[in-house]
């Protein structure tokens, strides 16, 4: 039987890259015109609605590598046993995460 904090983490990030990656889709389609765009916290603590704000430039940086998920400052601790944390920016952290 797997892990459930493991299941748990990787029915979470799969659930919030596509979220995140429809909020981008729609602000691309209508040309959003912000500095900021407003993406979910990609971390796997039950009930999160942190907002992480990145600009298009800074969510395709961490979508470059399809290993790679953002989290809101301090979530991070949440992502274990499953990922480590590779970059810290300002207001989100990047963690790897080897997910199927």
């Amino acid at each position: 039987m797997a892990d459930p904090t493991s299941e748990r983490i990787v029915r979470n990030n799969v659930a919030f890259r596509e979220a995140n990656e429809r909020i981008r889709e729609r602000a691309d389609h209508y040309d959003v015109d912000m500095e900021r765009i407003p993406f979910l916290c990609e971390c796997p603590r039950p009930g999160c609605v942190e907002i992480v704000r990145l600009t298009r430039a800074e969510y395709s940086d961490v979508r470059s590598d399809p290993n790679h998920f953002m989290t809101a400052a301090g979530h991070e601790i949440a992502e274990e046993p499953l990922g480590q944390v590779v970059s810290q920016r300002d207001g989100y952290v990047i963690v790897e995460k080897d997910i199927p």
